[in-house]
């Protein structure tokens, strides 16, 4: 009896999980119990945080087990996306996976494997034209929020030695700000460079000495120099926590931060547009290579303590949100190589994973610029014996540098023995560089705060942009290759479109179109779709008479019908009507007549129900304004093609003026299908986007072909770099 007491007391003092050991619960371990048994067994020490193991279960521990203590923790700890670190003989450090950081040599292998794809400075710009709308849409940011109307929040300036300091807060969100100081020479007179200045990982962000000696010394050698908060940093924290930094959305929010102070700061009356830099060290580095192959408008850059082919960026804000999978996968490196020819400096140190820089990174950078024949304009300056900080020595490589490029005074810093001398230059207090006062008393009271109320701002202001928007780029799902197929959505997001136009489907034989978005669940998987995607579907279209007879079918009321119907169920307004080959009115006049009197028909049918159906023509404008008055029907418009007069030696323009803005519902901003738009010698853009703004035009601008001819079936190659740079044209500000 005594034995049986002792046997039950026994199982009621072990813990809960001996019970569970069995194979339907896959025997389950708690880790922090799986660490101390790999620490006895192999007489080994691991080391970590209880809070990173609490909570977290091995399965199937004790089959993971091996001889060699590294391949049993690497069995253990892979599944959960943990890891461990050698820290010295026989002792271990637990982390979580790190996705950002590769070995060396994969690293390598996976730039060699990106550069293998252009051999040449035109394959390179092909190359670049489908990577910046990709890295635009992969931030959330092709559609660019409109800014704020409120004005900078400036407080006095502060006169130091040989420079002023004003601090300055611009909304860049309804109720957000990003927050800095401006550090300008005491004196001077003209237009003087503009050098951004984003801060890194290192604590007391941007109030560090080393932040302040820098935009002190670029102030005193002759430029202004703006000194700023990256996201949920500094003074961003009186509106978000110090955790939301490592959010994905911050990676966006950094972006639209710096791309609003460039705006502010180029409008300035002092500011020369010409010489604009930037630089940033350690998270603020890849945050200045993103934006300079982003944004244009930079024209000299210095990466420090950032760059390398094998790290990603160790915080979401430089890779939470996709750009490295861009282009079938892209990494910092050949981002930082969309930089040439403008001139560039990487700075690199042999204490972190820069530490390898000269041996196989800059070499690629070195044979990009290469192509351009600047390869003096992008230098390495290596300090093998250093570490991961913004020192000195990489502070003075970085006044050299932007000196020789932007015409700065170094004889104000660097001194004859190549040194430079701070020591002029004031550490100002914390509390002395906010912008909102001592304790945040001065933010606006309806400052955003907290982040589920910035996702909530962000996203509002990103669907009232669009909406707003004057030109609209679309693609066609049928040139896509996605005819009346959800994916045409989900594509058209991802190549930085604004909407795409649906196909009602083939005719053929049948009495109308072959057509599934009238049932309703097909449907209504195209409206989530581009709800969920951002997608306008702007234009439902009849293409299937471009083979059929419009002017001779006996049925075509009911293909009319149904387009309607499903416009009204969709909520689309626009319906496209090509007159195809058998009703061309140009090559067929006789069949005039019963275009006119079905058109007629249909117009009736369009305005009762409210909406438009752009017919497409072989007419010249002028016929075809005549047309459209026997038509005699508001709701049937023309919907203009590029290449129609272009091919028959008509001019677009005068075309465009003839027609007016109230009889073109859309424009297929298209022309010879062998050449992207940006390189079609008859095609000025920009003078087309001048007459159309003076017409008081807007509405769709429709990319049907203009593909290149090497590579015409590429549709992410074509309709990526054709939308890009309609974007540039009409919607970059």
């Amino acid at each position: 009896m005594l034995k049986r007491i002792l046997y039950i007391m026994c199982l009621l003092l072990l813990p809960a999980w001996v019970f569970s050991q069995n194979s339907d619960d896959t025997y389950r371990k708690p880790l922090k119990q799986v660490l101390s048994e790999v620490e006895k067994k192999y007489n080994i020490k691991v080391r970590y945080v209880d809070s990173v193991v609490a909570g977290k279960w091995v399965t199937y521990a004790d089959w993971k087990y091996r001889p060699d203590a590294e391949v049993t923790l690497n069995n253990i700890l892979q599944p959960l996306e943990m890891k461990v670190k050698a820290d010295g003989p026989g002792k271990y450090k637990l982390s979580n996976y790190e996705y950002y950081r590769w070995p060396v040599a994969e690293g390598w292998a996976e730039l060699d494997r990106i550069a293998a794809q252009y051999s040449n400075v035109s394959e390179w710009e092909s190359r670049k034209e489908l990577l910046k709308p990709c890295l635009m849409e992969a931030l959330q940011l092709s559609t660019l929020p409109a800014a704020p109307v409120s004005r900078p929040i400036i407080t006095p300036k502060r006169k130091l030695n040989g420079y002023t300091v004003e601090n300055i807060a611009i909304e860049i969100l309804p109720g957000v700000w990003i927050n800095g100081s401006l550090y300008k020479p005491a004196k001077y007179s003209g237009k003087i460079p503009v050098i951004l200045n984003p801060d890194g990982h290192w604590e007391r962000q941007r109030y560090r000495a080393d932040c302040q000696y820098r935009c002190a010394a670029m102030a005193k050698m002759g430029a202004m120099a703006f000194s700023y908060d990256l996201f949920a940093w500094g003074e961003s924290l009186l509106q978000f926590k110090s955790e939301d930094h490592r959010r994905s959305l911050a990676m966006t929010i950094q972006v639209l931060g710096s791309i609003r102070i460039l705006d502010y700061l180029l409008s300035q009356k002092d500011a020369d547009t010409t010489r604009v830099a930037i630089t940033g060290g350690s998270g603020a580095g890849s945050h200045t290579v993103l934006l300079t192959a982003l944004d244009n408008r930079i024209k000299v850059s210095a990466p420090v303590v950032s760059l390398s082919s094998y790290f990603y960026g160790g915080c979401p804000c430089e890779s939470g949100m996709p750009i490295h999978q861009c282009g079938g996968g892209t990494d910092n490196v050949e981002i930082a190589a969309m930089a040439a020819p403008r001139p560039q400096l990487v700075v690199s140190d042999g204490g972190d994973w820069t530490d390898k820089m000269p041996e196989h990174d800059f070499p690629y950078l070195r044979k990009m610029y290469g192509w351009y024949k600047s390869e003096a304009k992008v230098e390495n300056v290596h300090l093998a014996a250093e570490k991961h900080d913004f020192g000195i020595n990489k502070r003075t490589a970085v006044y050299t540098f932007f000196a020789k490029h932007l015409g700065l005074n170094t004889r104000a810093i660097i001194k004859p023995d190549g040194l430079a001398d701070e020591s002029a230059i004031t550490i100002e207090p914390d509390t002395a560089l906010y912008v909102f006062g001592a304790k945040g008393e001065k933010l606006p009271a309806h400052a955003v705060k907290g982040f589920d109320q910035l996702e909530t701002v962000f996203k509002t202001a990103i669907q009232h942009t669009k909406q707003n928007q004057r030109y609209k780029i679309g693609l066609v799902d049928l040139m896509l290759l996605k005819r009346q197929k959800p994916g045409a959505i989900t594509l058209t997001a991802q190549l930085g479109a604004d909407g795409v136009e649906v196909d009602m489907g083939g005719l053929g034989n049948r009495p109308t179109f072959d057509n599934q978005l009238l049932t309703d669940s097909a449907r209504q998987q195209f409206l989530q779709l581009a709800a969920e995607n951002g997608v306008e579907i702007f234009s439902l279209a009849m293409t299937g008479y471009y083979a059929q007879s419009f002017c001779g079918r006996a049925e075509y009321k009911r293909s009319i019908e149904d387009c309607i119907r499903t416009m009204k169920l969709m909520n689309v307004k626009t319906a496209f009507l090509p007159l195809g080959v058998q009703c061309d009115l140009r090559k067929e006049p006789t069949v005039r007549s019963a275009v006119v009197e079905r058109l007629r028909i249909a117009g009736k049918m369009a305005e009762q129900a409210g909406v438009v159906i752009g017919v497409e023509t072989a007419l010249s404008a002028t016929e075809e304004v005549r047309l459209l008055k026997e038509i005699g029907s508001p709701a049937i418009k023309i919907y203009f093609n590029f290449s129609n007069p272009l091919k028959e030696g008509r001019d677009l323009i005068s075309e465009l003026k003839i027609l007016g803005r109230d009889r073109i519902c859309m424009i297929h901003a298209t022309n010879k299908d062998s050449l992207w738009l940006q390189n079609d010698p008859q095609i000025d853009l920009y003078k087309v986007k001048k007459t159309l703004d003076d017409m008081g035009w807007s509405g769709w601008l429709v990319i049907e072909r203009s593909r290149d001819a090497k590579k015409p079936s590429d549709t992410k190659y074509n309709y990526g770099a054709n939308t890009a740079y309609l974007r540039r044209v009409f919607q970059d500000k």
